[in-house]
């Protein structure tokens, strides 16, 4: 960990101006300097940078940090990586003993560092045997798809030679090693000294967001025996739940239109960026996760729009997808592929329609809950919601439940159930009733909707949503009790709010209690969901003992972090209502909460680590 005083030192010793200006041409404007913001599309510069605070701030956007966060969100690097490039460029030394604490963080750095050389130099010599008289077939089918070879270069795209030692020798050359290779999951191990991954194959470089390639598909240009696909391994560089293809080249334009279109495949993201719908992205044969979310969050994402094909893997994606975000509240649609002349890939229908068509195609997606009820209602009530017997809604609703659990408690949630309420023709409290496992007469859920304000029942409780991650330290303290000592250290109940719920935290850091005594205690004050994380956290779900205390930490540190967004919200709604410029102590409060969350985030990258 790099110590604060050297990230201080660092800071201190940055030209804000000269560093940001080098991004974005900044005007002298009074005591700023201004210029037209690189996060969002803009004519009227709103973008200004203080050099004597050392911060910049746009009104336009609301984004606001310091130099650290804005080459963070600038370049999608990790927070290090920009602290280490300052340091360079200020000529502030960092001692390796203030980056690695032991001989093995120092070993797993630099096989980290061995394997980006490989995979950049495999992804250099497949490029160029590409377009060598060797690419010959690849070039020949990237033509039939429809691929431009402008894109193909853009995308690094390349062939793989066709022998099962090919690799080695050639990247003997640049001085990369055979284990080197072997960690880079570009051969397969064997008895017999192991061979080529990839043999015969078109190659799509996968990269990180800063565009270093990490990892490669490939896919069968022929009728080869094996798999159409094949992938990197998870490897020190690649997992596929924390990478999404083409980021490198969408992450701009996503940054600027705040939405991205998720796509399936390597072609689709290629076919769509050569019609101009530069903010396409796939996930790389796996289902969306948050590690995925949060990676176009930092690109300022704050809309996805799923577009997969018509088939039945892709309309299944939707719902698989909705558990990413609909907890996370950045806004979800659904495109839907036509489907009358048969399956489609969006790259296909790229191809014959054009930016104008995929446009339209986007422009007409639904809202992603909207889709998720017309699917259930289609799924079980055939002849439509009106004329469907009882079990059919129930087995609606049952589909629908988990999901609209995953919602946000408040507005999201209310409105995502008075939907549902409407679409299948219930009565909205017997519903939300049936969501919360209540049990309720048949007649009652049957019944036609019923808009007359209900009286609250006498003695009744309003749940409080807690916070997931508190909630999921509360799970883990609760299955864990010897932890109540890290729990007291990093604060946990002042994450709960104050009354019982806090309370209950406080008696759990100091003396084990019997789990169904927790959960009789935790019903009356938090949501059915809440209780159930708890049981789970305590019971099956339970973290190992070996990682319990870090998987604490780690959610205590999500918590906190989530705290600070809100605090973050709730300033610069104070700074839209009073203004341009800020008053200064608002400014200050702003640079103050986003110190504080970088602290945080680079907590969280620590406790991430194995």
């Amino acid at each position: 960990m790099i110590p604060d005083s050297i990230i201080e030192e660092i800071r201190n010793r940055t030209d804000v101006v000269a560093i940001i200006g080098r991004h974005v041409d900044l005007q002298k404007s009074g005591r700023t300097w201004k210029g037209c913001c690189p996060f969002h599309g803009e004519k009227t510069p709103s973008f200004h940078v203080y050099p004597e605070d050392r911060h910049f701030k746009c009104y336009g956007c609301g984004e606001y940090g310091d130099v650290f966060k804005f080459l963070q969100k600038l370049e999608g690097k990790e927070f290090p990586e920009v602290v280490r490039a300052l340091a360079a460029d200020a000529g502030v030394e960092i001692p390796e003993e203030a980056v690695e604490d032991s001989a093995e963080a120092r070993r797993r750095r630099k096989e980290r560092a061995e394997a980006l050389a490989t995979c950049d130099a495999a992804a250099r010599y497949w490029q160029a045997r590409l377009w060598s008289p060797h690419g010959e077939t690849g070039r020949a089918y990237l033509a039939s798809r429809g691929i431009s070879e402008e894109e193909s270069r853009r995308f690094r795209l390349g062939i793989a030679a066709p022998e099962w030692n090919d690799l080695p020798p050639r990247l003997a050359a640049k001085e990369i090693s055979l284990p080197a290779i072997d960690r880079a999951g570009l051969r397969v191990p064997s008895d017999r000294g192991g061979y080529d991954r990839f043999r015969g194959r078109l190659m799509f470089p996968i990269a990180a967001i800063d565009g270093q390639v990490i990892g490669f598909g490939a896919r069968a240009m022929g009728d080869e025996k094996g798999a159409k696909y094949i992938n990197t391994p998870e490897t020190v560089l690649y997992k596929k739940s924390r990478v999404l293809y083409g980021l490198d080249l969408a992450r701009e334009s996503i940054r600027k239109t705040r939405s991205a279109v998720l796509v399936e495949g390597y072609f689709d993201v290629i076919g769509l960026h050569q019609a101009g719908v530069k903010n396409a992205v796939a996930v790389c044969g796996t289902a969306l996760t948050p590690e995925h979310l949060e990676l176009l969050e930092r690109c300022d994402c704050r809309e996805v729009v799923i577009l997969f094909d018509g088939d039945v893997a892709g309309l299944a994606a939707p719902a698989k997808a909705a558990q990413v975000l609909l907890p996370s509240g950045v806004s979800g649609k659904v495109a839907v592929l036509p489907s009358d002349a048969g399956k489609v890939d969006p790259d296909d229908f790229a191809r014959a329609h054009g930016k104008e068509g995929v446009d339209a195609l986007l422009a007409a997606a639904v809202p992603l809950t909207d889709f998720l009820i017309a699917r259930a209602v289609e799924r079980h009530c055939k002849g439509g919601a009106s004329d469907a017997p009882v079990e059919a809604k129930l087995a609606a609703v049952g589909e629908l439940a988990p999901l609209v659990r995953l919602a946000p408690e408040g507005l999201a949630r209310t409105t995502f159930e008075e939907r549902i309420a409407r679409r299948i023709e219930l009565d909205l409290q017997a519903l939300r009733e049936e969501i919360q496992g209540r049990p309720r007469a048949p007649a009652e859920v049957a019944a036609p909707p019923d808009r007359r304000p209900r009286p609250a029942p006498q003695g009744a409780r309003a749940s409080v949503l807690l916070p997931g991650p508190a909630i999921d330290a509360l799970g883990i303290l609760a299955g864990h009790p010897e932890l109540g000592a890290v729990a007291t250290e990093e604060d946990l109940a002042r994450l709960f709010p104050e009354g019982p719920l806090a309370d209950l935290v406080r008696r759990l850091c100091h003396d084990p209690m019997p789990l169904d005594e927790i959960l009789a205690q935790l019903g009356p004050a938090a949501d059915a969901s809440a209780v159930q994380r708890v049981r789970t956290l305590a019971g099956p779900g339970a973290p190992r003992p070996d990682v319990a205390e870090r998987e604490l930490r780690r959610a205590v540190v999500e918590a906190k972090l989530d705290a600070l967004r809100k605090e973050q919200s709730r300033l610069l709604a104070q700074v839209a209502r009073g203004g341009s410029p800020p008053a200064e102590d608002l400014t200050r409060d702003q640079l103050t909460l986003q110190r504080r969350r970088q602290d945080l985030e680079r907590r969280r990258e620590e406790l991430r680590r194995p």
